[in-house]
Parts: C-alpha cells; sequence; structure tokens
C-alpha cells in the first residue's frame, strides 16, 4: 500500500454527518466495525497489542495510546488545559497563531461510519474556512493503525496548507528519524538539543537540555517516517515523505517541541504544502505502528540494532 497526502475537488460533503453518539453509517448498519468499541463519546480501537482511544466530544483527539498495556500518550488526567493527547492542525501555524482554533482542536466532532472506518468531522471554522475530518481504521496487511486527516477548504479564497499531526508525550522518552536535506531550526525558541549518528537524529529528553524558554527542532526527513521509544515500547509514525521544496515556509516536516514547564513533548511531522481552492480538500495518510521491543533491541542514541528494527516493521518484517 502507498501513503498519500494528496488534493482533492471536493463535490459534495465526504461523509454523512450523525450526532456525536450516533452508530449509523453511511450504508444504513448500525454496527461498528469489528475493531471498535464505544463508551460514550469515547471510541476505542483494537489492534493486535494497540488500544487507542478517540474522544468524539475533543475534536476526534486521540486521547490514550496503550501497547500491551502502556499508556504512552500524555493523557487528559496529567494536566489542566487541552494540551494533551494526540491532534491535527493546519500550517502554516502563522495563519491562525495561538491558541488553536476552537472548532477545529477542542469541539466536538459529528461522527459517522464509512466501510470499515470510523469518521469524525468538525464543523466549519468561520475564520479560516477549514473544516478536518478525521478517519480511523486498521490496516490488517501492515498490522497497524491507519489515519486518514482531510482538510476542506469551504473558503471563498485559494488556501496554501498543509496537514500537521501532533503527539504529546509526558517529559520522558526517545525520538528519532532519519534526517533529511537541510539544517535544524528552531524558530522563535530555543534549539532543542539533538545528536546525529549516521543518518539518524536522536532527541533523548532530557530535562538539564532545557532553559528557561520553550524549545523546538524543525528539519526535514527523509524515508517518511518518526518514532517514539519509552519503557520498552515503540511507536513509529509512518507517512508519505515530502520533498524541501514543498515543506511549508517557516516550517519543518519533523518538528519536536519541549515545553518550559517540563510538562510534556510534542512529537510532530507536516505534510506537502497545498494549493487548494475553495471546495477542494487534502486528505493524508498516517500509519501508527506499535511493538514492545525485543530484548535484544537496546533503546538508546545510536542503537543501529533499534533503526535496523523499524526498518524492519514498515517492511512487514516484524
Amino acid at each position: 500500500m502507498t501513503l498519500f497526502c494528496r488534493a482533492i475537488v471536493l463535490l459534495a460533503v465526504t461523509c454523512t454527518l450523525f450526532a456525536c453518539d450516533s452508530r449509523k453509517n453511511t450504508h444504513g448498519s448500525n454496527q461498528l466495525p469489528a475493531f471498535v468499541s464505544q463508551k460514550g463519546n469515547v471510541y476505542t480501537i483494537t489492534q493486535g497489542q494497540t488500544r487507542l482511544e478517540i474522544s468524539a466530544s475533543v475534536a476526534g483527539r486521540i486521547g490514550s495510546l496503550k501497547i500491551d498495556g502502556t499508556e504512552m500518550l500524555l493523557t487528559a488526567d496529567k494536566t489542566n488545559n487541552l494540551i494533551w493527547g494526540s491532534v491535527f492542525w493546519s500550517s502554516p501555524q502563522s495563519e491562525w497563531s495561538w491558541p488553536p482554533i476552537e472548532a477545529l482542536d477542542s469541539a466536538p466532532y459529528n461522527v459517522s461510519l464509512a466501510e470499515e472506518r470510523i469518521v469524525f468531522t468538525s464543523k466549519i471554522d468561520p475564520v479560516t474556512g477549514y473544516q478536518f475530518v478525521k478517519s480511523y481504521g486498521v490496516n490488517n496487511e501492515k498490522k497497524c493503525v491507519s489515519i486518514i486527516y482531510s482538510i476542506h477548504n469551504h473558503s471563498k479564497v485559494e488556501k496554501n496548507v498543509a496537514g500537521w499531526e501532533v503527539t504529546r508525550f509526558g517529559p520522558k522518552g526517545m525520538a528519532f528519524f532519519p534526517q533529511g536535506n537541510t539544517e535544524s531550526t528552531s524558530g522563535i525558541f530555543y534549539p532543542l538539543a539533538v545528536e546525529h549518528v549516521g543518518d539518524i537524529t536522536w532527541a533523548n529528553y532530557n530535562v538539564a537540555h532545557l532553559t528557561q524558554n520553550h524549545h523546538k527542532l524543525m528539519t526535514d526527513g527523509k524515508e517518511g517516517w518518526i518514532a517514539y521509544t519509552n519503557a520498552g515500547k515503540l511507536l513509529v509514525k509512518e507517512f508519505a515523505d515530502v520533498p524541501v521544496e514543498l515543506i511549508v515556509s517557516g516550517e519543518g516536516e519533523i518538528e519536536l517541541f519541549a515545553n518550559v514547564e517540563k510538562t510534556f513533548w510534542e512529537i510532530d511531522q507536516q505534510g506537502v504544502m497545498t494549493k487548494l481552492a475553495p471546495g477542494e480538500h487534502l486528505d493524508c495518510e498516517v500509519l501508527w505502528h506499535t511493538r514492545t521491543l525485543p530484548a535484544n533491541v537496546p533503546a538508546q542514541v545510536g542503537s543501529n540494532e533499534l533503526v535496523t528494527y523499524v526498518r524492519d516493521v514498515l517492511k512487514g518484517v516484524h
């Protein structure tokens, strides 16, 4: 299967919309897919060792990722604000600044079902004209969770936009990815300390390296993946690689962010900068692969065994 990030002309509303607790799909069935269970406004996807919880009442947001029972994400109970879980934004951030747009980032999404996928759809933001759709399913061939993010342009002007998945973890663990063809920048923040070993960039969360400011890294990746490991567990996010010339200006294909309060960090990737005419939308797919690491694969900076293991996971070897 080929991962994609593409623009599509919107001829009609993509999904039939229902209330947040609806179990109907576009074909009239009232059955959730076998891999989905529901409790109130929380929908749980189970695929092998993976258990993913999605909140319809908070923007179809991924609020929990457990691998063989171990929680990987920063969950809502660990904070007193909306900075938790894994979210989806539009890039560039300069279009909406801060805070994120409520209708897209934290307001309830409608829920529908379509062809063995559960679909969460936002209202239209009146300022940007954006509407987000998040579609979750499983890829049985690759034994992972498939997420398709869509940005619909309901405005009256052409937009230059990319999708941006922002995944938040507690202040621990290690991220790594294949370094691409640009230098790293940090924007208005302090640089985030990383190590380069061979063609891999490593970021080990270390409080001692964080000063009195937020820290950030923005750069190009290659091969279309970024991984995170903690407590013997591994998450690999797989996506379509972005050519350097199609990275949003002032942003990065790969972005890491650690807050000054030292309470979380973010491991992100952005998609292709896409021109969307009024009525068009873009779709981007991300695959989440999870594993419990074998005892003979050391989770440490510069581990060739770990990088080889990730690449084998992406090839379907493990």
